[in-house]
């Protein structure tokens, strides 16, 4: 089944720099793309004639979204929706769980903690679906996908997630690793380091095997590391931490990492870690 790209629209910057990044890989995988505006729904307080405002002005906004979208690839088919409610909670519940969200965001401040204290790390946490968290910045001349690997539930999605956007970019794929704790003890030597990352190489390569994968240990904060590792990076792809009953939660990475955004991030979502991909590695010529 065909994904279909969910983008968040309300004609701000950091909405538009999502709206060309979504649009343009839209188009080259022929998905079909809903523009999303959210109308906050407190008509009871606001009144009746500043909620059929508040209506009007959110279909201007699509109307002209829509052109947006036609000059910058014409024939995407393309749908529009307003929602009522809070925009994270609206965005999140929306696409099913094979299709992708598609949100920007203003850099903000470094940020440790699991407190939601930003619109794009309440969608991440909420969602059913994979999302991309875009920020308003130059993509221009930005090279290689990066994935972080930390062998949890989910980690095989976002290797394979990653190892398609680098063949779909012709870029290279830069597996990090950067364990939480006493990281100054863990290099590539050690053997549940080297298994870690020789099968995510091996998903990897099973997935797209043109593509060049290459592999980083790193010694400091993971949030940190994956940031430089992917501060001229097109994509960085992080996987889901956590799960709880039917949803799959975002860790605290993954949070920190969202705070401090330099490039646009997907979240993978998806069954699997790296564990159960043993026999791969045992086969893949890494």
């Amino acid at each position: 089944m065909t994904a279909t790209y969910y983008i968040g629209v309300d004609g701000s910057g950091p909405s538009r720099a999502a709206l060309r990044w979504g649009v343009r890989r839209a188009a080259e995988r022929t998905a079909a793309v809903v523009l999303v505006n959210t109308v906050d729904d407190e008509w009871g307080l606001v009144g009746r004639d500043a909620a059929a405002d508040a209506e009007r002005q959110a279909r201007e906004l699509l109307v002209e979204e829509s052109e947006r979208v036609q000059a910058l690839h014409t024939g995407v088919p393309l749908s529009t929706r307003i929602v009522h409610g809070g925009t994270a909670w609206e965005l999140a519940r929306l696409p099913q769980p094979e299709d992708l969200l598609i949100v920007g965001t203003h850099k903000t401040g470094f940020l440790r903690g699991r407190v939601l204290g930003s619109r794009s790390v309440q969608i991440a946490s909420a969602a059913r679906c994979s999302v991309a968290i875009v920020p308003d910045t130059t993509l221009e001349s930005r090279h290689d996908v990066v994935v972080g690997v930390d062998g949890s539930d989910g980690c095989i999605a976002a290797v394979r997630i990653g190892a398609q956007e680098a063949d779909r970019l012709d870029q290279d794929l830069l597996l990090v690793y950067a364990p939480p704790g006493r990281s100054d003890a863990v290099d590539e030597r050690n053997p549940h380091t080297a298994r870690l990352l020789m099968s995510a190489a091996a998903v990897a390569t099973a997935t797209a095997d043109r593509i060049t994968v290459r592999r980083r240990v790193a010694h400091r904060d993971p949030a940190e590391a994956l940031l430089d590792a992917s501060f001229d990076a097109a994509l960085l792809v992080l996987g889901v931490s956590a799960r709880h009953g039917d949803h799959a939660l975002i860790g605290s990475v993954t949070h920190d990492v969202l705070m401090n955004i330099n490039v646009p991030v997907l979240i993978a979502r998806g069954t699997g870690s790296i564990s159960d991909a043993a026999a791969l590695a045992a086969t893949a010529n890494v």
